[in-house]
């Protein structure tokens, strides 16, 4: 892969062992390559927080729909990747696009890498400044 030759995709990922990983419309061989590495594989966000979460997309008015909820379901210290079609491939989706909607959702990006021949991808994280504000999510409830 492109600026990680053979690098593991869950290192590409910065995937560890013990993670929680949402994938969401990954296509059917992504998960293979995860599921030796225990970590703890979701397609559901109903269950918060999140380590890391990879969505494939296709189209800029589905990122769009989804970032909210991703964002707001992601530890404050997880990341987001998007990932789209390499060169365009039936895709509206580019790094510019994802890093503009990132930036709306008061996300940066600071990785970028070839998660295989079809799809790259864009890894998001927090700004530090709202990492810090929504880091409360992950403390226990106060005991009444």
């Amino acid at each position: 892969m492109a600026g990680y030759p053979g690098t593991l995709l869950p290192k590409k990922l910065g995937i560890k062992p013990g993670h929680k990983v949402c994938l969401l419309n990954a296509p059917g061989s992504f998960e293979r390559h995860l599921e030796q590495n225990n970590v703890r594989i979701t397609h559901d966000l109903r269950l918060p927080p999140v380590d890391v979460v990879v969505l494939f997309v296709d189209r800029i008015a589905d990122l769009e729909r989804r970032v909210g909820d991703i964002v707001a379901r992601l530890h404050p210290e997880g990341g987001f990747w998007v990932a789209f079609r390499t060169s365009g491939r039936g895709s509206d989706i580019t790094e510019d696009v994802v890093c503009r909607i990132a930036l709306a959702a008061g996300m940066v990006h600071n990785k970028v890498c070839a998660i295989d021949a079809c799809w790259s991808g864009v890894r998001l994280v927090m700004r530090d400044e709202i990492r810090a504000a929504v880091a409360y999510r992950m403390l226990p409830p106060p005991a009444l």
